[in-house]
């Protein structure tokens, strides 16, 4: 059965507990603030299902407020059951005209001015869903503990009805039946936690009003408690008597009125009806509750009475009743077992209290992730929301670490991820697994086949390279992969090294078959033909002066290896399935400036040879390689090419397409994109991508190939191969 909810209130002044009458019947009012209500006839369909718990404080004196505070609850009860959308939206726009009825009667009457706090909280669909403004206060009580929401006094703190802008609190739990909220006035702000457990943890409205009375002692205070069940409440409206006979009654709602059917009208509602309870077992209990810290203390208290009775029995039989004659007793199995039974029970302690601390700090989490949404929410700039949901992000990290496949962590980290799209110009894509290694294989590189045929090569950090068959889409692969080079082959009086780089070497004037052409850093290029599936060594000169050779890339046929620890990109000239050097063209000449120690990555446009270079701390140059001279750089795209957060810490670059259709791409793990850059120096598009369980893919890029028309980008992400698309 769907949650339910039944309510109490308590209104207590310097201690004691005030009757709330309605002076022309007699009956119990509600306390001037306090609102608990259940989906009204009129309520659209997206509501008609909700429960809705308002606690609202206004300045001044409480019989002077009474009416504006009935006025405003009105407005927000009328706001929230009218408003179509998302729960959360329903609630802050609810907020907002409430706060805008305050400021305007503020702003036009000449008597005193009355600003408030508020908590306003739904019950959709079995959750909870709370907003906060000014100094609003409530408690959650779990079945492991008690949550303050919120955990502090966050540092601003605008009360209701001084501005326009609010600094709105946004909280989201999933509920179990058992749960209570407290709405609290902030003048108790005061109390603990610790002191509100006996009224919010395995307890009830009748008994928790009885505890709020004790934890409140001699202050003032409003208080409105919920509890939540599962259990059938019937159609009726109960009242229940507190500790003290004066405390307000607590009341049960009739559960939401579905389509079509008639609400129950307030003469159909008997009064002084009983609660029904029903008797839960015990294995009933332990099947719902989740995993926590109850129930790691249960099955541990349950598994030592079981280790318990066992152990007596075994001491019985190895030590029977003493009879005459008895053969002496073999003490060395009681003498064992007696050092064994300490051990095993500091086990099961240490893992009850591991087990609560992991579902308390959990708990906090989800809070700390919904205060950061909040406050990203209401942020005065791009900057400050941006890092809000990137604490978002950290925050989801750590929750999945704790307990993975939480659905609500995933939803909102989805949220903070889609915001974070939006400020930055994000596009989203969704990737697709292609393929997955063993768990010690770690990819790095990524080429795709050209021709008709499709084909995927992948290359490892132990100098493996596999072919993956696919379809001509390279969207669908047909089979396992087949390696085709690896780490001490031979390949005649060659024997494969460390292979660092890979591109696809399409057919020319010097070498008429394409194949897939590696760089091999003992001073070889190697190149598999798939259609004689024959691989060729190629020497290069100068590998002796080599000092760290990182990546290639060609134009018109000649070779260019870039080397960072000798400071040059050597340059190779074709000669039939070789390659020379000539004495006056060794190296690329670039301008001074180019500082190529710290490059790691570079390619040259296939139709003029200019040359895109990169570097680990983010620096992005394009140069004309005839003069040598840079065209633009990373400052000119922050200042003029329309990027918004620079490099953090990009992998690598590649130069893809032709004529107007030619751009570059580099990945940026650091930021988890990949860049799109037009040869002019302006971005064109940024892509991230959602993985297939919803986290970020492009975190932990090595490599990555593009396939166009429509736009396909094959990533490596540890031992998976990954093809994002946009949808």
């Amino acid at each position: 059965m769907e949650l339910q909810a039944i309510t109490g209130q308590l209104n207590i002044v310097n201690g004691q507990v005030q009757a709330a009458v309605d002076p022309a019947t007699g009956s119990p009012a509600a306390v001037p603030g306090l609102l608990a209500q259940a989906a009204p006839a009129k309520a659209t369909r997206s509501r008609r299902r909700d429960f809705l718990f308002v606690h609202l404080t206004l300045s001044g004196q409480p019989e002077e407020t009474a009416v504006l505070a009935q006025d405003l609850l009105d407005l927000v009860s009328r706001q929230f059951y009218q408003s179509t959308g998302s729960v959360t939206a329903a609630l802050r726009q609810a907020i907002t005209d409430a706060n805008q009825r305050l400021l305007r009667l503020n702003l036009e009457n000449s008597g005193p001015t009355h600003v408030g706090a508020i908590s306003c909280a739904a019950l959709h669909n079995g959750e909870l869903f709370m907003l906060q403004a000014g100094e609003g206060l409530a408690f959650l009580g779990h079945n492991f503990g008690v949550e303050r929401l919120p955990a502090q006094q966050p540092p601003q703190s605008t009360p209701l009805g001084r501005t326009a802008g609010l600094n709105v609190r946004y909280f989201h739990h999933r509920l179990q039946d058992g749960n209570l909220l407290l709405l609290a006035d902030p003048r108790v702000a005061n109390l603990t936690a610790e002191a509100l457990t006996p009224a919010l943890v395995d307890s009830d409205v009748e008994d928790g009003l009885a505890a709020l009375q004790t934890a409140v002692s001699q202050q003032t205070a409003r208080l409105l408690l919920i509890e939540f069940t599962s259990e059938d409440v019937g159609e009726a409206i109960a009242e229940f008597p507190t500790a003290a006979a004066v405390a307000s009654p607590a009341a049960a709602f009739p559960p939401p009125v579905r389509e079509g059917a008639a609400a129950p009208t307030a003469a159909s509602l008997p009064r002084n009806a009983a609660r029904p309870r029903t008797a839960v077992s015990a294995n009933k209990l332990a099947a719902e509750v989740e995993t926590g810290a109850r129930k790691a203390t249960a099955g541990a208290a349950f598994g030592l009475a079981n280790f318990t009775d066992w152990l007596t029995e075994m001491l019985l039989r190895l030590r029977p009743p003493r009879q005459e004659e008895a053969e002496p007793t073999n003490w060395a199995i009681p003498a064992i077992i007696a050092l064994v039974i300490p051990l095993l029970v500091a086990v099961i302690v240490t893992g009850v209290y591991l087990e609560r601390g992991r579902v308390r700090r959990f708990a906090e989490l989800k809070t700390e992730i919904g205060q950061n949404i909040g406050l990203a929410d209401s942020a005065e700039s791009p900057e400050q929301a941006r890092a809000y949901y990137q604490q978002v992000l950290a925050l989801a990290d750590e929750a999945d670490f704790l307990r993975a496949g939480d659905g609500e962590v995933a939803r909102l980290r989805q949220q903070a991820m889609a915001e974070l799209d939006q400020l930055d110009g994000v596009s989203r894509l969704q990737a697709q697994q292609l393929h997955e290694f063993t768990s010690d294989v770690v990819l790095t590189d990524v080429v795709l086949q050209d021709g008709f045929e499709g084909g995927i090569y992948t290359l490892d950090s132990n100098s493996n390279v596999y072919f993956h068959p696919t379809d001509e889409s390279y969207m669908n692969t047909a089979g396992d992969p087949s390696q085709v080079v690896f780490k001490g082959k031979a390949l005649g009086s060659h024997v494969v090294s460390n292979i660092v780089d890979m591109m696809w070497r399409p057919a020319g004037t010097a070498v008429t078959r394409a194949g897939l052409a590696m760089l091999d850093t003992s001073g070889a290029l190697l190149t598999y033909f798939p259609n004689m599936e024959d691989t060729r060594v190629a020497p290069l000169g100068l590998s002796s002066v080599w000092q760290v050779p990182t990546a290639m890339s060609s134009f018109d046929e000649r070779l260019y290896v870039l080397d960072p620890g000798a400071r040059e990109i050597w340059k190779y000239f074709p000669d039939g399935d070789g390659f020379i050097i000539k004495d006056d063209e060794q190296v690329l000449a670039l301008d001074p400036s180019a500082d190529l120690n710290g490059a790691i990555d570079m390619d040259l446009y296939s139709e003029d040879g200019s040359l895109v270079l990169l570097y680990s701390d983010g620096r992005l140059r394009y140069y004309d390689t005839r003069s040598g001279r840079v065209q633009w750089d990373e400052t000119d795209l922050l200042e003029n090419g329309g990027l918004i957060t620079p490099l953090v810490a990009p992998t690598t670059a590649q130069l893809i397409g032709k004529g107007l259709n030619a751009s570059i791409f580099v990945a940026d793990p650091g930021s988890g994109r990949i860049i799109q850059i037009a040869r002019g120096g302006r971005v064109i598009a940024q892509y991230r991508a959602t993985s297939e369980t919803g986290t970020e893919l492009f975190n932990h890029v090595q490599g990555f190939a593009i396939a166009e028309a429509p736009l396909r980008i094959f990533v490596t992400d540890g031992s998976k191969l990954y093809v994002a698309t946009q949808e």
